[in-house]
C-alpha cells in the first residue's frame, strides 16, 4: 500500500521563500549594477564623443590661422562685443544648480585657400568678365581685394547678401584696421593683366555660450557678434574652455637670449600666456605691443615680445561633463583647474573628461609675403603665403 506524499512544513516553506528572495535580490542587485555601469559608460561616451568632435574642428581650423593674412591680424583680441569685455575666464551662471562654466575666447582669421577670383574695387566688387561669386554670402562676410604683389590690399565687409550668380556686388564697408591701403588706391581699380585678386577671408570665434540652460562650445563665423542664435554648436555640456598662447622664444644662441619672458609678472615666468599662474595682465598677447613686420630681421627684439604676431602655437584645454549628475550626488570625476581658470573641484556627481591639445600656427612666421595666392605676375610675390 503506497504512502501519501508528505507536504512541506511551514519551516521548509519559509526557508525556501528566504532562499528564493536572496537569489532574486542578488540577481536584481547584479542587474542594477550592470545598468548603472552602462549608464555611467554612456555618460562618459557621450562626453568623449562631443569632446572629439569639438577638438577635431578646432585643430583643423586653428592650424589655418594666419594663412593669407597679415600675421599682425591673424588673432583678434578685441573684446568689445564680448560679455563684460572678458577675453579670459568669463563665468556663465545657470539656474537649477547647474555648475558654472568658465570660458576663454579664441578668435582668429585665415584666407580661404580654395576660393579666389580676379576683380577690382571701386564702390563695390566687380569680378572679371564671365566670372561669378559661385556661392552665396551673408552680410558680414569679409573679402580681401589684393593688388598684384600683395603689398597693397583692402579688406571689405558685405553689408548685405551676395548672390552666388552675381558678377558684381555693392554695399561694402572698408575695414581700415585690416587694410594696408585706402579704398581709393589706384591699384584696386586696375583691369586686364593688372587686375587685383578677390579673396575670401574667414573669421572664427570659439567660446562657451548658454543655449537653453546648457553650456555649449560653439563657433561663430564672424567676429562681430556672440549671439547664440548665430552660433554653430560643437559640443554640449562643455564646462571649461581654456586657451594658452605659446609665444616665440629666442634660442640660447640668439642675441636676445637674455630678454625677459613675456609673462614676467606671473608666478612662474615663462613664454606661455594664459597658463597656470598667469597674472591678469599675462593671460593673452598684447596687440598694442610693437609689431614685427615682414621686413623685420628674425633676431630683432620685436619678434620676442607679446604681440599676437609672435604666437607660435595655441594650447587648448576643454572639459566636458555628463548631461546630469548621479542621483546619489557622489563624487564621479572631480572638476580640475585647467590652465589659469581657478576652478574648484566639488563632489557633485557629474562625470567629467578633459582634453588638452597644442596646435602649431606656422603661418605666422612671416617668412614671405602672404598675398597674392599665385605667383608668376610678380617675381617678388609669394606663392602660398605664410
Amino acid at each position: 500500500m503506497a504512502r501519501a506524499p508528505r507536504g512541506f512544513t511551514l519551516i521548509e516553506l519559509l526557508v525556501g521563500t528566504v532562499v528564493t528572495a536572496i537569489i532574486l535580490t542578488a540577481v536584481a542587485a547584479t542587474f542594477a549594477g550592470v545598468q548603472g555601469t552602462f549608464q555611467t559608460e554612456s555618460r562618459i561616451k557621450v562626453a568623449v564623443e562631443g569632446l572629439r568632435t569639438a577638438t577635431d574642428f578646432i585643430e583643423q581650423r586653428l592650424r589655418m590661422a594666419g594663412y593669407g593674412v597679415d600675421p599682425r591680424f591673424a588673432f583678434d583680441f578685441n573684446a568689445a562685443v564680448l560679455p563684460s569685455g572678458a577675453k579670459a575666464n568669463y563665468s556663465i551662471v545657470y539656474d537649477k544648480g547647474i555648475p558654472t562654466s568658465i570660458t576663454d575666447d579664441l578668435a582668429f582669421r585665415y584666407r580661404d585657400p580654395a576660393w579666389m577670383r580676379r576683380g577690382n574695387y571701386a564702390s563695390g566688387i566687380q569680378l572679371q568678365t564671365g566670372t561669378t561669386f559661385g556661392m552665396s554670402f551673408l552680410a558680414g562676410q569679409r573679402f580681401i581685394v589684393s593688388c598684384q604683389g600683395g603689398r597693397d590690399y583692402l579688406v571689405v565687409k558685405a553689408t548685405g547678401t551676395v548672390s552666388k550668380d552675381a558678377s558684381s556686388a555693392a554695399g561694402f564697408t572698408v575695414d581700415t584696421a585690416l587694410s594696408s591701403v585706402a579704398s581709393d588706391a589706384s591699384c584696386l581699380s586696375k583691369t586686364g593683366d593688372s587686375m587685383p585678386y578677390v579673396l575670401l577671408l574667414h573669421e572664427v570665434r570659439i567660446r562657451i555660450v548658454d543655449m537653453g540652460g546648457r553650456p555649449f562650445l560653439v563657433a561663430f563665423q564672424g567676429l562681430d557678434s556672440v549671439d547664440p542664435a548665430q552660433a554653430i554648436p560643437l559640443a554640449a555640456d562643455v564646462e571649461s574652455f581654456q586657451v594658452a598662447y605659446l609665444m616665440n622664444r629666442p634660442s640660447p644662441s640668439s642675441p636676445n637670449a637674455g630678454v625677459a619672458a613675456v609673462d614676467s609678472s606671473s608666478s612662474v615666468a615663462n613664454w606661455v600666456l594664459g597658463d597656470v599662474g598667469s597674472a591678469d595682465t599675462d593671460r593673452f598677447p598684447d596687440a598694442a605691443a610693437q609689431a614685427p613686420l615682414y621686413s623685420t630681421p628674425y633676431d630683432d627684439a620685436t619678434r620676442y615680445n607679446r604681440h599676437p604676431a609672435n604666437i607660435r602655437a595655441v594650447r587648448v584645454s576643454i572639459s566636458v561633463r555628463s548631461t546630469g549628475p548621479e542621483s546619489s550626488k557622489r563624487r564621479a570625476f572631480g572638476r580640475v583647474d585647467l590652465e589659469d581658470s581657478g576652478e574648484s573641484a566639488v563632489a557633485d556627481g557629474y562625470y567629467r573628461t578633459n582634453l588638452t591639445t597644442t596646435v602649431r600656427v606656422p603661418n605666422l612666421l612671416s617668412r614671405s609675403a602672404f598675398n597674392p595666392p599665385v605667383g608668376g605676375d610678380d617675381p617678388a610675390g609669394n606663392v602660398w603665403g605664410g
